[in-house]
């Protein structure tokens, strides 16, 4: 029996494929998969590196998993043999030869498949010399994207239909959504191109990695991609590498992808998951693919508050998934949600030219903008002014008080977190702007949380610590302040950071904690004399209301998570 609410597909790069010398043999290592994981799909690699496989060979191997009664597909993964003194290297799309290579396995790939994915490998950080010349006077950016966006049509996508005029495209985007314009991965123009996208969900260690992987990421990346190409995001995919110092990192991937509502979720890869150093990763994931797909039907559509990251913007980078560990569910669009009542803005929305005048009509027309210390940063001198008397200043302060204010006249409490952290310090007017939470210094105090009234709308301006983990360092009653802000659906949490919340439009929501420990919380909904129904057990759980309000208090163990409807 399959999975109920999602296809289970496996990733089996070219090398793995090669390395099977009898199918009888390989036969009986995949029960070892087959026996933790259902799998319904399979993506058969054609090429790697300047790794190729014989077309004999995948055909066979093709026809062994078909008679398994498993889906299959091809795949691609456009990188180059050669390794630089650092990192890897994509082909290089300036080079005649690496042009008709790639060509040739667009064709050749097509002519055995009806469905061809490709690795996140399909952009350019070449800089070689004829490269540097092909740039001329653009900017890396620049060139890089409008030569992606040829090589997709004229290289990939254009070859293979010419050979199968039904195969369907797939271009997977890895975690680095911030990055993407810098290597020309064109997120505004090959999803047109493409007939389907993939998301890359991979966030391993939060620490000891070279990226910026918060584990909200798993789950906000997915988000972001649907409305990219609403209805043709394929799925998540995830793997288990920099996970062994703490198996639940894998575990998480699956959860949060799953959290998502992906249509498939893939695991890479088929060696890796039958090697010694990472099969007991093979296990967690069919645990975690059963225990979520248990009550993941229950759950509706995603909602949360309203995130725009326009195409081709970086700014704040990754700071979206620092938020959504605060407990704040968040839907992010890479066009203006203008319908939305409420809207989060880091820097990169400063990206859009227009910025100004949507925030303006969006609070005109009564709803809440939520904006960033560094978009007030990005947009000096850019109109910001006509919102709000605010000045970036470029002074700091380090802070580990803060006094709490209702409505910005006076203090209604001070309280103190155990670890300072450095804020940027902007310059706000006296009664035009109104302080909710302030950090306190020596004999003075700094904006962190600040509102002010305009037309039938709010705005409010966050500061962002320099280091953005600090924001897990703000004291719990501060978080409140930010999650009642920045609330979109009937449900909050009263807890500290690292305990995520996901939110969906039937009154469905599920907590998570990312925490290292046990920790109680309050589970906070809108509505009087409520109930929660557990869509695992099926047990109601009561809570005690206050105000209008129901209050839900549980405990939640380390790297768990709860999934409830409202009753």
């Amino acid at each position: 029996m399959g999975y109920k609410n999602f296809v289970s597909a496996l990733y089996a790069p070219v090398g793995n494929l090669n390395a099977i010398k009898d199918l009888q043999s390989f036969a009986e290592d995949f029960r070892y998969i087959e026996k933790h994981v259902h799998i319904d799909k399979i993506y058969l690699e054609t090429f790697r590196g300047f790794e190729y496989i014989d077309r004999e060979k995948i055909l066979l191997l093709k026809n062994f998993f078909e008679a398994k009664g498993i889906k299959v597909s091809g795949g691609i993964t456009t990188s180059d043999a050669k390794w630089h003194e650092y990192g890897f290297t994509s082909l290089c799309y300036s080079d005649s030869g690496h042009r008709e290579k790639i060509k040739a396995v667009a064709e050749m790939t097509a002519s055995i498949f009806d469905e061809i994915i490709l690795d996140d490998f399909f952009f350019t950080n070449c800089k070689c010399e004829a490269c540097i010349q092909a740039k001329g006077g653009s900017t890396w950016s620049e060139f890089r994207l409008r030569q992606m966006k040829e090589v997709s049509r004229e290289l990939i996508v254009g070859p293979a239909r010419k050979v199968n005029p039904n195969v369907n495209m797939i271009v997977k985007y890895p975690n680095w959504y911030d990055c993407f314009s810098e290597t020309g991965y064109n997120l505004r123009d090959e999803p047109a191109i493409f007939d389907m996208i993939y998301t890359g969900t991979e966030t391993r260690d939060p620490l000891y990695t070279q990226q910026h992987l918060q584990k909200y990421l798993s789950y906000f990346i997915m988000r972001y991609f649907e409305n990219v190409k609403p209805g043709k995001n394929g799925g998540g995919w995830f793997d288990p590498y920099e996970c062994r110092g703490n198996l639940n990192y894998y575990v998480e991937q699956a959860y949060l992808t799953l959290f998502a509502k992906p249509r498939e979720v893939t695991l890479f890869c088929l060696g890796s998951l039958l090697d010694e150093r990472f099969r007991i990763f093979t296990p967690l994931a069919g645990y975690a693919y059963e225990a979520v797909d248990r009550f993941l039907g229950e759950l509706g559509e995603p909602v949360g508050t309203a995130c725009y990251i326009p195409y081709h913007s970086n700014g704040e980078n990754y700071l979206h998934n620092y938020v959504g560990m605060l407990g704040i569910p968040l839907e992010p669009y890479p066009y203006y949600p203008k319908e939305r009542k409420k809207i989060f803005l880091t820097e990169s929305a400063a990206k859009d030219p227009d910025i100004i005048g949507k925030i303006d009509r969006s609070l005109r027309g009564g709803g809440d903008v939520i904006i960033t210390s560094g978009f007030v940063r990005a947009m000096a001198g850019k109109g910001l002014e006509q919102l709000v008397t605010v000045r970036w200043t470029g002074e700091k302060a380090l802070v580990s008080r803060y006094g709490l204010s209702n409505r910005g006249l006076n203090l209604d409490g001070v309280v103190s977190s155990d670890k300072s952290i450095i804020l940027p310090w902007m310059h706000m007017s006296n009664n035009d702007v109104w302080p909710l939470v302030e950090g306190l210094g020596a004999n003075n105090n700094l904006p962190v949380l600040t509102a002010v009234q305009y037309g039938k709308g709010r705005l409010f301006i966050l500061t962002i610590p320099d280091d953005f983990g600090g924001l897990y360092s703000y004291p719990k009653e501060v978080l409140n302040r930010i999650r009642n802000i920045m609330k979109s659906a009937p449900v909050t949490i009263d807890a500290e950071a690292n305990v995520g919340l996901f939110t969906y439009d039937n009154d469905t929501f599920v907590v998570e904690s990312f925490l290292p420990y046990p920790s109680d919380i309050e589970v906070i909904v809108d509505r009087k004399d409520a109930g929660l129904q557990d869509l695992v057990s099926g047990s109601t759980v009561s809570g005690i209301t206050v105000g209008d309000t129901t209050r839900f208090r549980m405990n939640l163990q380390q790297a768990s998570y709860k999934a409830f409807r409202i009753k």
